[in-house]
């Protein structure tokens, strides 16, 4: 009977730490091939006990079993597994169930518990690392000479941009207020810093040398849509190369706006094709 229990035990926590593997891994196994996995896992470990070699094989036959002999497939996910064990195992000796008075099956089902919900939250963040990691691709250091200064800007191209100027059909890309305020006229940010939160900006209310660099622009956004003032781009050059041109139109957002991986600015779509484009020309050179 203490065997039984013991392979039950063992076999949970494999699937734990074997569903978390699946996840990051985005290969899905299925959950019998994986319940098959954590059993196949347990048994040696039950019969033969911590030793070296039994335990090995454990590992090799539920890595086998769930992830398949594919080589890449099976080194991540084994990687993945390990991450898993690792982490479960150092959770539940600082969450220790006994610590809190509890003992027998509920002690089991309680460490259970825990290490489930540890592993979600590492399978969060793990995903949302390799999304950063991917994203960071997109993301690029530009210069944008403006009102006598040049600015150095952070700016992320966004796939999910593709605001227009309605006249001109001209890409509009977003930039932190915070970044630019220090170089802009003081005319220029009072009235920026006074438009009404709703309609159409009145272009008047900025100094008369620049309202022809200005348009209306309407943002649509999941929670509606609004109008901003977007002002010609000028000189706005990727890492300062100058056949790397960034055109169209600028809206200033809030001083609060959080853009991706820290950036200071958001690229119309349209970026993203120089972008690639710039990327397989150095590639070339290189």
């Amino acid at each position: 009977m203490y065997g039984e229990v013991a392979i039950a035990v063992n076999s949970a926590f494999n699937y734990l730490i074997l569903s978390f593997a699946d996840k990051v891994c985005r290969r899905p196994a299925g959950k019998w091939r994986l319940l098959g996995a954590a059993v196949a896992g347990a048994l040696p470990v039950v019969v033969f006990g911590g030793a070296p070699v039994p335990t090995a094989a454990a590992f090799l036959a539920m890595i086998m079993i769930a992830f398949g002999l594919h080589r890449n497939a099976a080194l991540k996910g084994a990687g993945a597994t390990l991450t898993a064990a690792l982490f479960a195992g150092g959770l539940l000796t600082v969450l220790n169930p006994s610590e809190f008075g509890i003992g027998g099956t509920a002690a089991i089902f309680t460490s259970c518990l825990f290490a489930s919900g540890g592993l979600q939250m590492l399978a969060v963040r793990w995903r949302g690392a390799e999304e950063d990691s991917a994203a960071a691709e997109y993301r690029v250091d530009t210069e944008l000479e403006w009102f006598g200064s040049s600015i150095p800007i952070s700016a992320f191209a966004d796939s999910g941009n593709a605001c227009t100027e309605p006249l001109t059909g001209a890409p509009v890309h977003f930039i932190a207020y915070r970044s630019v305020k220090e170089q802009l006229p003081e005319e220029v940010r009072f009235a920026l810093e006074n438009l009404p939160g709703e309609g159409v900006p009145d272009l008047t209310a900025f100094p008369p040398e620049i309202r022809a660099r200005l348009r209306p622009i309407r943002i649509r956004t999941v929670g509606g849509s609004a109008w901003a003032v977007g002002f010609r781009a000028g000189s706005w050059t990727v890492n300062g190369t100058e056949d790397a041109r960034i055109g169209g139109y600028i809206v200033l957002t809030e001083n609060d706006a959080e853009y991706p991986l820290g950036a200071d600015a958001i690229l119309h779509r349209s970026s993203l094709i120089h972008l690639k484009e710039r990327g397989s020309t150095d590639a070339d050179r290189s």
